[in-house]
């Protein structure tokens, strides 16, 4: 007799315990410890760190401001305050404790939901700032808005309604951007190439443009304030569907219908008279055919032969070599994101650049903490030189002519601006030195000059700018185009002045002209300036729209970025020369030629409102959302006045912000209770708390599961020192575990000790984690009487060394690129006599994942290890992880002894093998995976009109043993006496099979069916496996 239950407990604890041991991931890394402090304005708490005052003091008077726009358009106003934490540049907000996930240079801010923590980078760029701040802000009053204020009143709203990804990002953008041309590019090449999905599967970079163009089309429709009104239902109504109905009278299918109807109103006129980029262009690259998404930052060779570009086609950015003449890709110079030096490889904000030879080119990385500018010889593909500085950034490098210098864009402090990197004496000069955002630097020929696109707008003479600028107040939302000249002056000159943004300025190589893009039309296209006559003109007409230019040689070679069916490819452009001034005339898109009308229109409203007496200004609280306490009455004036305050308490007497040092603040980030009592059972009860300061930098932790008394009941108590590289971590707990024995009866096992856990990450690829435990196991027989069986405690020291390692990257149901490796070393002393126990034990883990043609992967997995002592760990082999239809062989688990649970570990995956198969103290296991798509989409008809999306398959085959030390065991790969026959050594264990993956629900579901084989029989049937989680 068994109690299956009490078994499955027991078993998924020994699980746990065995995937903690072998624990892989990328590492959160803090390279830098920050002083902290905060400002605060009428309803923000800014918090910054060193040297980011004056970012701060944009976010706070930019969150002000735009709140103002936010509360009009929701009717809403907030009734707590929202925290923003900023960071100085992109590095040092990938290393936030807010979330413990690792960040990535796409990711440019986040909204916390539970604390409502607004989480934002500088990235030396004053429009993308404010955007990012106002996307954020979205989130967070929105958030405020629907679900209410504090952690609990959000979980609870949360389980009632969950809002769909393309209303939440959608919203954030159309509020922070309107429509722009950007997101016109997005959607017309959707709307033109057919890819435009309905609303409910609008994922990925869809959910954002296609949830944005969504509201736009009903802003166009029913007004702007139409948005508002629609949150508003949305919340009454507990339903994204109802509360669309309630407002514009349809629902989220009827809406779909119009909303494509739209869209191609909109877009497909936009075709006529507008080319593909390759009607005018070669294409260099192909990211349909090679599966992936960007292809980008061309830079071609000074004989304009041969051209760099930095692409994701490997799953990882990477720089590779290509013919200019016939496209072919001749090598991969440079692997990225697999090391701490080349940990991102700024593909967002992308540069690549030659030295005059030829033979060399650089570009810029993120390195650790700071980021690196690299000198790459191309022949041989290795970084000869490498410059650090403790920059904020490093983006956009461009090498000089005469070869003596590459200047860039470095941040530092708040400002953006253009650095001259001297190569002799690796000195740094800064050639614009003020706080506009100054970008994108290009060398001219003669080298005398730098072209950059700028934020300025008519200050190009530093001396006269006021000494009380502040950028919060100027236009910083238009990008023209500058040069700078290279002498003790560095005079700046105007290039542009319009009303468009101008990007990507490059000179001709006979530093005549210079040619950048522009929106001016509503599409960015190339438009050439002539520097001597000042005439400008297109000299292409796309459909959608031109990055990053590059132009050498002897001319009649142009290299470009163009974004069509959803990604980004490299195009060459022959004698961009020849093309003339009225040889192409750009007709302005439907957006832009909207816009126009209705400046037109509001400048002749603007007019005749001047005229009149401007009245007092009002808010119409009449159609305003408020919070229950608000409606009820219950909003106390003094209690209002500490949550937003007066000027007097923000500000001091001069109008400066008044800075505080941070001190750990700590809230709750979850807290969950439950308790009863029985006169039969005692208390019982479930508490779970967590709690953290604001930058996540300290954590509590406690969970309780009481029943009866404290020898009955699990709790546990955890702390995290997170704010330096090197993690810390301490613990203490006690679980029972009860299960039944066919001999002792009813078996309890109280299991309690305390941990101190350190991990030290190199980058974020590689880390070491040591552990020290102190771990104490009684068991009480109770269905014997107290004392009559031998006493069977274990008490334990142990210690823990492992060097981690993950490169890897993900696909839908596990790795399918890259390498993850553990090697680890434990080791226990016996200090308590009889019930200590002595072993230390090695083990290692190897994975590495070769990709196919995008949708195919061979995976080799070799794992082994060794325990030595007088009480050695035991190795128990055979089966997979999370088997829900388990076989033991034997019959059952072996749970007699506490060390065959608590010290032991289940080696798998074995699979043609019963748990158990091969028992020892040393073990080797080897497995071969082959990874394809079984099923992309599969729609049945009657009787089961059931829809299977994405199923994965699986061929594979897996070989091991365990053992132990001293045995004679036959342990050869192959034997036999025919050649012909081999035949694995009889200790040998192998099974192969077939496998399929699918997501059921919210879990993982594989199944397997595998036959032993020792290579001259088989099994007569497959055994199968039924198991959840991801594929190893």
């Amino acid at each position: 007799m068994k109690n299956k239950v009490l078994v499955l407990l027991v078993y998924l604890f020994v699980f746990v315990s065995a995937a903690q041991g072998q624990y892989f991931g990328k590492n959160h890394v803090q390279y830098k410890s920050f002083d902290s402090y905060y400002l605060q304005s009428e309803h923000f708490d800014v918090y910054f760190t060193e040297g980011g005052k004056s970012i701060a003091e944009f976010v706070a008077e930019t969150a002000e401001k735009v709140y103002r726009d936010i509360k009009e358009d929701f009717r809403y106003e907030l009734t707590d305050r929202i925290r923003f934490i900023v960071y100085n540049n992109h590095n040092d907000f990938e290393s936030t404790n807010v979330q413990l996930a690792p960040g990535d240079e796409s990711t440019g801010g986040f909204t916390e939901f539970y604390k409502n923590r607004v989480v934002i980078p500088y990235e030396g760029d004053w429009e993308k700032f404010r955007h990012v701040i106002h996307h954020e802000l979205t989130h967070a009053v929105m958030l405020q808005m629907v679900y209410g204020s504090g952690m609990q009143s959000i979980i609870t709203g949360m389980t009632r309604m969950q809002l769909p990804l393309w209303f939440i990002e959608g919203l954030a953008e159309y509020e922070s951007r309107g429509w722009d041309t950007e997101s016109d590019m997005f959607m017309r090449d959707a709307a033109l190439n057919g890819y435009v999905p309905d609303i409910p599967y609008l994922y990925g970079f869809m959910a954002y443009k296609g949830g944005q163009s969504v509201l736009y089309y009903l802003s166009e429709k029913y007004g702007g304030e139409k948005i508002g009104e629609l949150l508003g239902k949305i919340k009454l109504s507990k339903s994204v569907d109802r509360g669309f109905k309630q407002s514009i009278g349809v629902g989220i299918e009827d809406l779909t219908k119009r909303w494509h109807k739209y869209l191609k109103r909109e877009y497909w006129p936009d075709i006529n008279g507008r080319e593909e980029p390759e009607e005018f262009a070669k294409r260099l690259t192909d990211h349909i055919k090679d599966r992936n998404f960007i292809n980008n930052s061309p830079a071609l060779s000074p004989k304009g032969d041969k051209l760099v570009f930095l692409s994701d086609r490997s799953d990882y950015f990477d720089i590779y070599l290509m013919s200019a003449i016939d496209g072919k890709v001749i090598d991969k110079i440079i692997s990225g994101q697999k090391t701490g030096d080349l940990d991102e490889l700024h593909w967002l904000r992308p540069g690549l650049t030659w030295d005059p030879s030829g033979e060399q080119i650089a570009f810029a990385s993120k390195a650790g903490g700071y980021d690196a500018l690299h000198i790459v010889n191309v022949r041989k593909k290795k970084i000869v030189k490498s410059f650090k500085y403790q920059l904020d950034g490093i983006f956009s490098p461009t090498w000089s002519p005469q070869g003596d210098e590459i200047a860039f864009v470095g941040m530092e402090k708040g400002q953006s601006d253009i650095y001259s990197l001297n190569l002799k004496t690796e000195k740094l000069r800064k050639i614009t030195d003020d706080i506009f955002s100054d970008l994108e630097p290009s060398y001219s020929p003669d080298g005398k000059h730098i072209a950059f696109r700028s934020d300025r707008g008519n200050y190009i003479d530093p001396s006269r700018i006021p000494e009380n600028f502040n950028i919060t107040h100027f236009n910083y939302r238009n990008y023209d185009i500058y040069t700078v000249e290279l002498d003790e002056r560095n005079k700046i000159h105007r290039i542009t002045a319009t009303s468009s943004w101008e990007k990507y300025p490059a000179w001709s190589p006979d530093g005549t002209h210079l040619v950048f893009t522009s929106d001016r039309s509503g599409v960015y296209n190339i438009y050439m300036h002539n520097l001597d006559t000042g005439d400008e003109y297109p000299i292409t007409n796309v459909i959608t729209g031109i990055d990053h230019i590059s132009w050498r040689g002897d001319g009649s070679r142009l290299a470009f970025t163009s974004f069509y069916y959803g990604g980004y490819d490299i195009y060459l452009l022959k004698n961009p020369l020849n093309i003339k001034p009225g040889d192409l005339v750009l007709e302005k898109t439907n957006y832009i030629t909207k816009l126009e009308e209705k400046r037109k229109d509001k400048k002749m409203d603007t007019e005749q409102v001047a005229i009149a007496e401007v009245p007092e200004q009002k808010t119409d609280y009449s159609n305003f959302v408020f919070g229950q306490d608000f409606a009820d009455g219950d909003v106390d004036p003094a209690e209002r006045g500490i949550v937003f305050l007066d000027t007097t308490r923000y500000k001091d007497e001069s109008g400066e912000f008044k800075v505080k040092d941070y001190k750990p603040q700590f809230s709750p980030d979850i807290v969950y209770g439950n308790a009863g009592y029985s006169q039969f059972f005692g208390v019982q009860g479930t508490t779970q708390l967590a709690v953290s300061d604001v930058f996540g930098n300290h954590r509590f932790e406690l969970y309780t599961d009481l029943f009866y008394d404290m020898r009955n009941s699990n709790y546990m108590v955890r702390y995290f020192f997170l704010p330096n590289r090197t993690d810390y971590g301490v613990g203490a707990y006690h679980n029972v575990y009860f299960f039944y024995s066919d001999y002792y009866g009813l078996i309890r096992d109280r299991y309690f000790g305390g941990n101190f856990y350190a991990s030290r990450p190199f980058s974020r690829f590689t880390r070491i984690d040591y552990s020290a435990s102190f771990l104490g196991i009684n068991r009480d027989f109770l269905d014997w009487p107290e004392g009559y069986l031998p006493n069977d405690d274990i008490r334990v020291v142990m210690q823990n060394l492992s060097y981690v390692k993950d490169t890897a990257v993900w696909g839908s149901t596990g790795p399918v690129n890259g390498t993850r490796a553990s090697y680890s070393l434990s080791y226990s002393p016996n200090m308590f006599g009889d019930k200590g126990l002595e072993f230390y034990t090695f083990r290692f883990d190897y994975r590495r994942y070769y990709k196919f043609k995008n949708e195919y992967n061979f995976v080799v997995r070799f794992s082994g290890g060794a325990s030595n002592g007088n009480e050695p760990q035991q190795f128990f082999l055979g089966g997979m992880d999370n088997w829900l239809n388990y076989k033991f062989k034997g019959g059952t688990i072996r749970i007699d002894h506490p060390e065959s649970i608590y010290f032991s570990s289940f080696e798998t995956p074995l699979r043609g093998a019963n748990y158990y198969e091969r028992v020892g103290d040393r073990f080797a296991l080897m497995n071969f995976e082959f990874r394809f798509p079984l099923i992309r989409y599969l729609i049945l008809g009657w009787p089961l009109p059931l829809g299977v999306v994405n199923v994965r398959g699986a061929l594979f085959s897996d070989i091991g043993t365990a053992w132990y030390k001293g045995e004679e065991k036959d342990l050869d790969l192959i034997h036999g006496r025919d050649l012909r026959l081999p035949q694995l050594g009889d200790d040998m264990v192998m099974g192969y099979g077939l496998g399929a993956r699918a997501f059921v629900g919210f879990f993982l579901l594989r199944f397997d069916a595998a036959w032993k084989t020792d290579l001259v029989s088989n099994s007569a049937k497959p055994q199968y496996y039924f198991s959840l989680g991801a594929e190893f």
